[in-house]
């Protein structure tokens, strides 16, 4: 042990996988069908991480900025191409939308924290930024997947109001602020819902880290306070910004509706 944090080795790890053997047979014998979804989730997630932790060790040696905006601008890329992978119908030119979109809202609130909120010149260095980084763009990841969603499906569904509104003279932003409010509320309520009950039910990951390895309990929650609201902000701005540029994709520059895209 050092300072209270356990050192925890491959073999710990392999006996955590034990619960994932656990949903995998019950997906199984309950004919729920997600098992090979586990194991090439599993699977992945094991190399990924372990590519992760060998490349940090490397970016923390250097303490480069630019290969750390260099890999946070990669990591808004794949983010990207994994919000395109799950839309059903994706619309022409989604990846530079959605690529603006993440990081734009991340690096912004990436930036607030880091500079204002800690005002710190030691935020700065990769050993915060990519951790921190990488929780803002997979947490605006979930999101405008979301919103991108919910926003095609509304669009969808209220085809024929929208073409009526657009008739009697509304632009496309009026004639769609219904989808996109609806879209907008179905990306946040896992937000909102996470703060209603952080510290409750919940202790969020940051501030268990910060605990189990031995620091002060009130300094962790300062930490995940900082850092929830950090999220709060790239998802709203992400989520925002995407569906405003996604907005023109499904209209003409003459404020028609493009019914081929639903």
């Amino acid at each position: 042990m050092d300072d209270g944090l356990i050192n925890v080795e491959w073999l710990n790890v392999i006996i955590a996988l034990g619960l994932v053997a656990v949903a995998i047979g019950l997906s199984y014998f309950q004919g729920f069908g997600i098992e090979k979804d586990l194991i090439v989730g599993v699977i992945r997630s094991v190399l990924q991480l372990a590519i992760l932790g060998w490349l940090l060790v490397y970016v923390f040696n250097i303490q480069s900025i630019w290969l750390t905006v260099l890999i946070l601008v990669a990591m808004g890329l794949i983010a990207s191409f994994t919000a395109k992978g799950r839309m059903k119908r994706p619309y022409p030119g989604a990846i530079p939308v959605l690529w603006i979109s993440i990081t734009a809202g991340s690096f912004f609130s990436l930036a607030y924290i880091t500079i204002l909120s800690f005002s710190d010149p030691v935020a700065l260095t990769p050993r915060y930024l990519i951790p921190l980084g990488g929780m803002a763009i997979g947490n605006v990841l979930n999101g405008i997947t979301l919103a991108s969603e919910r926003f095609h499906r509304e669009l969808k569904s209220q085809k024929d109001m929208i073409e009526v509104l657009l008739s009697l003279g509304a632009d496309a932003y009026r004639a769609a602020a219904e989808p996109m409010r609806h879209a907008f509320t179905a990306a946040l309520i896992p937000t909102i819902n996470a703060l209603m009950v952080i510290g409750l039910i919940q202790i969020p990951g940051v501030m268990v880290g910060l605990v189990m390895s031995n620091q002060d309990p009130q300094v962790a929650a300062r930490y995940q306070l900082m850092i929830m609201f950090m999220l709060v902000g790239a998802k709203v701005i992400s989520v925002t910004l995407g569906l405003r540029l996604s907005l023109k994709k499904y209209f003409t520059p003459e404020h028609q509706l493009r019914s081929e895209l639903l």
